[in-house]
């Protein structure tokens, strides 16, 4: 016979084992994360659910385009509220460094890809790369210019005959505007790329905020032209709309980057998602969704997306771009908003 005190002490030694498990299962469910991303809606939340499933943390995201996910991030820097930065060029995260906003993490998964891909003191790391094209029209195209060949390079967009007809993301608002205004610089260099640019306002119809609308803007006819990413183009061409993609000569690229904000309120729960999303399944879930080409070299490439290494691209210095961004974005501001 067990006596009156040794049910007890079991009786209490269970309860105590079920509060434990129980408490141990609370910190585990609200673990959480917060995400800032410039990235379509349907593409964070997809990737996020799907971390969610596989991890069991909770995941919370805003999506603002990229430069006004870091005018946020540097306004909340003394009570940071997101953990990750998830998208956007790399110089969209370069510009933070300076400002104290980021930490560096040394994923383990860097060790499969490129060091070009990624911040040397690990302040970013990179799950894709994306090149400018420009989105054409081609029904629209063909009316109103029967006779001409599609633009090949950046100078054919200064054409007078595209007065009106050429839309681009402001730099303001748009890491992809951004790469497209820097790209100027590292083609022509300061004072031509300034000459360029005013040349092409000419043309510009309106500019946007967000870097895909360019796209939409010429599939459904608002525009000829639309200077933009190229998968950003394609999805639009997989979704029937009638457009022709056409890469320039030293066109702009970017990595796309995501990187850790410092004292965020979930620090492990980040780390988690940077090794996920830097992850073969995660970049191939990333890709695959978006048309982008992955950093991680055993992703397979989405269909009807055209290789890195198929294109001329542009010497771009992240570190300069990155650097130099605001000064830029200001000058721009200066010639062409005000």
């Amino acid at each position: 016979m067990i006596s009156l005190a040794k049910k007890t002490f079991l009786l209490f030694t269970v309860v105590l084992v079920l509060i434990s498990l129980f408490m141990a299962a609370s910190v585990y469910a609200s673990e959480s994360l917060i995400v800032y991303s410039p990235l379509h809606e349907e593409e964070i939340a997809r990737i996020l659910d799907k971390f969610s499933q596989e991890t069991g943390i909770k995941t919370e995201f805003i999506r603002l385009s990229a430069g006004a996910v870091a005018a946020r991030l540097i306004a909340e820097k003394d009570r940071p509220m997101a953990d990750v930065f998830f998208g956007g060029s790399a110089e969209s995260h370069e510009s933070l460094i300076g400002e104290g906003i980021l930490r560096p993490y040394q994923s383990p998964v860097l060790q499969d890809i490129d060091p070009s891909f990624y911040h040397p003191e690990y302040y970013w790391s990179g799950f894709y790369v994306g090149a400018i094209g420009f989105a054409i029209n081609n029904n629209r195209f063909k009316q109103k210019y029967p006779d001409k060949e599609y633009p090949a390079t950046w100078e054919d967009l200064l054409d007078p005959n595209y007065k009106g007809e050429i839309s681009m993301a402001s730099p303001a608002a748009s890491g992809t505007a951004y790469t497209i205004v820097a790209t100027q610089f590292f083609r022509l260099g300061e004072e031509k790329a300034w000459e360029y640019l005013e040349e092409l306002d000419k043309n510009i119809a309106f500019y946007t905020s967000a870097g895909a609308a360019p796209a939409q803007h010429a599939a459904i006819g608002e525009c000829i032209i639309g200077i933009a990413f190229g998968h950003d183009v394609m999805k639009l061409i997989q979704s029937g709309y009638d457009l022709n993609l056409v890469y320039p000569k030293d066109t702009g690229w970017e990595v796309g980057a995501v990187s850790i904000v410092k004292d965020g309120p979930n620090p492990e729960a980040a780390e988690k998602f940077v090794d996920w999303i830097l992850s073969v399944d995660g970049q191939q879930l990333h890709s695959d969704i978006s048309l982008r080409v992955a950093t991680h070299p055993e992703v397979v490439l989405p269909e009807g997306s055209t290789p890195i290494s198929d294109l001329q691209l542009v010497d771009y210095d992240y570190g300069w771009a990155g650097q130099n961004r605001e000064r830029i974005v200001e000058e721009w501001n200066n010639r062409f908003l005000d």
